[in-house]
C-alpha cells in the first residue's frame, strides 16, 4: 500500500468528494527519497546550515509530493466545474494555491498507521470478516 497508495477524501462543493490517492512519503516508496534527494541536491548546503528560504523549501517539498506521492485524483475541478487532469504541474499549482490542503496531505502521506490500516481493511474484506 505504501507504493500503490491510499485514497484521501475531502468534501467537495458538489455531491462527489475530492479524492486523492497518495503513496506513502517514505517507507517503501523509494521514488519519494530519490526525488527529494535529486531536487534538494542544489540546496544541500542551505539545508545543512538551516539557511534555506522557507518558501523555497516549501516549494521543493510540494514538487516532491507532486512528483512522487500524488498518484491519482478524482473530482478536482476549476472554478467553472471543469475537471482538472492530474499532472505534476497541476498538483504543484494546487499545493501552492491551497497550502492547508498540502499540509494535510503531507500529514496523511507520512502517517504510517494509515497505510497499515488500509492493509488490515483489505485483509478483513478478503477473509469475509468485518
Amino acid at each position: 500500500m505504501e507504493t500503490e497508495g491510499i485514497w484521501i477524501e475531502y468534501g467537495g462543493s458538489s455531491d462527489a468528494p475530492i479524492r486523492i490517492r497518495v503513496a506513502r512519503a517514505g517507507g517503501a516508496n523509494k521514488n519519494f527519497s530519490k526525488t527529494f534527494e535529486r531536487l534538494s541536491r542544489p540546496y544541500q548546503r542551505a539545508f545543512q546550515t538551516k539557511t534555506i528560504d522557507p518558501e523555497l523549501a516549501e516549494r521543493l517539498l510540494a514538487e516532491v509530493y507532486a512528483t512522487a506521492v500524488v498518484l491519482e485524483w478524482q473530482n478536482v475541478t476549476d472554478d467553472e466545474g471543469k475537471a482538472i487532469p492530474l499532472s505534476k504541474e497541476t498538483a504543484l499549482k494546487l499545493f501552492l494555491e491551497l497550502p492547508d490542503l498540502f499540509a494535510d496531505l503531507r500529514e496523511q502521506a507520512s502517517n504510517m498507521a494509515l497505510f497499515r490500516e488500509e492493509i488490515l481493511e483489505e485483509e478483513l474484506g478478503n477473509s469475509g470478516q468485518f
